[in-house]
């Protein structure tokens, strides 16, 4: 958001922001209108069409939850639950 001031008082109050108040600023900057407005629908945007995987430059999702370091039990309960099951296959599907 300071960016929008120009780029000296963007780096100025960004430091003073994370030297001083360690993120924990005592106020908070206001957008001139919220962020859902700020979006384009779907259609006025050009697809992406994603290649395959190919093994080397780009991995599989096994590959990449591993390169993450992320570390789970085996048996380890799924900590994310739906309240009601049927909600995704009858608004998605």
């Amino acid at each position: 958001q300071w960016f929008k001031k120009g780029r000296t008082v963007a780096t100025l109050m960004t430091g003073i922001e994370q030297l001083v108040f360690k993120g924990k600023m005592p106020w908070t900057l206001r957008h001139s209108k919220p962020d859902h407005a700020c979006l384009q629908p779907a259609s006025q945007c050009a697809r992406i069409d994603y290649p395959k995987t190919d093994g080397k430059l780009t991995f599989d999702k096994l590959s990449s939850v591993f390169i993450s370091n992320t570390n789970h039990d085996e048996n380890e309960p799924v900590h994310l639950t739906l309240k009601d099951p049927s909600v995704p296959v009858q608004v998605n599907l």
